[in-house]
């Protein structure tokens, strides 16, 4: 009998050693995992674009990505002696591109890319960076997502057309074909099927045409700032509707019939490695240096365009 109780007490022993190991097990599980800290938020957007505006996603690190963004004409144009049969004739805008863009964005990092392209409108090239400074942690300890992204454009339009209009009293000026645009990044994924951006920007062009609103005498300026909004909603894994709006706070732009302030709305389809955006906006230009200071057209008056972009990425 005392041998089988001290058998017993050190099966007993045995037993709660093992289960005190295992409860240490457990709590270094979770050491670790505090240790680990929040962890990031991925995916805020999709793509690297919103609609018209820069998303505060980058192209990973040597990743390639490669897209092809294409604008048609207007849908319908109030402004016209007969813009229904326009409307027809132009085949809803499909017969006229307004502009088409091919870009390369190359990820030197998972937070920097940098990226080259060229647009039909203006007939400008660009270069570009964007560098994700921020990045939201899932927690809200770190609630956004912050980014720069910088472009500069040269058009290398005919000299007629760049100086079309305009007394030309004054040397050609090979400067005067380039402008610069940058941007401030600011995004948060409130949760899993929405998501917000705020973009305050800057534009500057070293050469513009006299204008002036005739509603305020204000004067078109080489620079100016604007503000950007966008917005993300998830209903299924692989579509989202997706919209955003700029505000140039230039008193040339208030209250003005000639210009207007951008406006795009569409949807995203993600088909395996291929992503699809299907837009409706008001702007001609695809990049920020065209469609921020020249957006002649405006939602009210029907003068909206249908237009798409087509991703794809590389893995190098």
């Amino acid at each position: 009998m005392i041998s089988l109780k001290k058998q017993s007490l050190v099966v007993l022993a045995a037993l709660l050693s093992k289960a005190v190991m295992a409860q240490d097990d457990l709590l270094s599980l979770i050491d670790d995992k505090n240790e680990e800290g929040p962890k990031k938020v991925y995916a805020t957007f999709k793509t690297v674009r919103i609609g018209n505006a820069q998303s505060i996603e980058t192209v990973k690190k040597n990743h390639l990505d490669f897209r092809i963004m294409h604008r048609f004409g207007n849908l319908y144009d109030s402004n016209l002696p007969n813009p229904i049969n326009e409307t027809f004739q132009s085949n809803l805008g499909f017969d006229a591109a307004s502009d088409i863009r091919m870009s390369f964005d190359y990820g030197l990092l998972d937070n920097l890319s940098v990226g080259i392209g060229r647009s039909k409108f203006n007939k400008l090239v660009d270069a570009n960076m964007k560098w994700k400074i921020l990045q939201q942690t899932t927690n809200f300890k770190m609630p956004i997502s912050l980014a720069f992204f910088g472009s500069v454009g040269y058009s290398h339009a005919p000299t007629t057309a760049l100086y079309s209009g305009v007394v030309k009293d004054f040397s050609t000026n090979e400067l005067h074909r380039v402008n610069y645009f940058t941007q401030i990044i600011i995004a948060s994924k409130i949760n899993d099927w929405l998501s917000l951006e705020l973009l305050p920007s800057y534009m500057y062009r070293n050469f513009i045409k006299e204008n002036v609103n005739s509603n305020n005498n204000a004067k078109d300026v080489n620079s100016f700032f604007s503000m950007g909004f966008g917005a993300r909603l998830k209903f299924t894994k692989r579509l989202s509707v997706v919209g955003d709006y700029f505000y140039n706070a230039a008193s040339f732009y208030k209250n003005n019939n000639r210009v207007f302030n951008p406006l795009a709305l569409g949807i995203e389809i993600e088909t395996g490695g291929h992503v699809f955006s299907l837009l409706f906006t008001n702007a001609s230009g695809l990049i920020e240096n065209n469609f921020i200071p020249y957006t002649s057209d405006s939602w009210s008056k029907g003068q909206v365009k249908f237009g798409f972009c087509i991703s794809r990425t590389f893995a190098l």
